[in-house]
C-alpha cells in the first residue's frame, strides 16, 4: 500500500476524529484496536480500585463497557459506564444525610456524609489522555503532522 504524504495541522480531538475518518481501512482497524484497547484498561483500573472499597460488589457489577455500532465504517467507539444506581454518590460523595419521615422512630437520625471515591473520572481521563497519544502516534506513523498544541489540551 503506497501512502501519499501530506500535511494537516490537528488543532483538537474534532479535528482529530475527521482525520481518522479519512484514514484508510486498515488504519482505521488499527486505530480500533487503540481505542478498544484503552477502553479495557480504564475498565480494569476501575474494578481492581472499586473492589478496594467494596461492601456490597454493586459498584463492581455495574461496570459495563460496549461498542457503539452507531460510528461508520471509519470510526470506533467504546463506552465505559457504570450502571449502578449509587455510582454517581461514590464518585462524587454526597452531604450529611438524615433520615426523613413523619410515623418513622428513625426520622431525623444521622446518616453522615459519603466521601467521593474519584475511581472513575480520573481513570476515564487519564486513559483517553493515553488513547489520544497512542492516535497520535498512529498518525505521525502515516506521515501526518500533528501539532500538540490544542490537541493534548482538549484531552487533558
Amino acid at each position: 500500500m503506497a501512502i501519499k504524504r501530506f500535511e494537516i495541522a490537528i488543532n483538537g480531538l474534532e479535528e482529530l476524529r475527521a482525520a481518522l475518518r479519512n484514514l484508510p481501512q486498515e488504519l482505521t482497524n488499527e486505530a480500533g484496536v487503540i481505542v478498544q484497547a484503552q477502553a479495557e484498561a480504564a475498565m480494569r483500573e476501575m474494578d481492581l480500585k472499586y473492589a478496594e472499597h467494596e461492601w456490597t460488589g454493586a459498584l463492581r457489577r455495574g461496570l459495563i463497557m460496549t461498542r457503539d455500532f452507531t460510528q461508520t465504517r471509519f470510526g470506533v467507539r467504546w463506552i465505559v459506564r457504570n450502571r449502578a444506581p449509587h455510582a454517581y454518590w461514590a464518585e462524587y460523595g454526597t452531604e450529611m444525610r438524615e433520615t426523613i419521615g413523619r410515623k418513622s422512630v428513625r426520622a431525623g437520625v444521622s446518616r453522615g456524609r459519603m466521601a467521593p471515591l474519584k475511581i472513575f473520572i480520573p481513570i476515564a481521563m487519564r486513559r483517553r489522555r493515553l488513547m489520544v497519544a497512542a492516535l497520535t502516534a498512529l498518525l505521525r506513523r502515516v506521515g501526518l503532522i500533528v501539532t500538540e498544541n490544542d490537541l493534548m489540551s482538549e484531552a487533558a
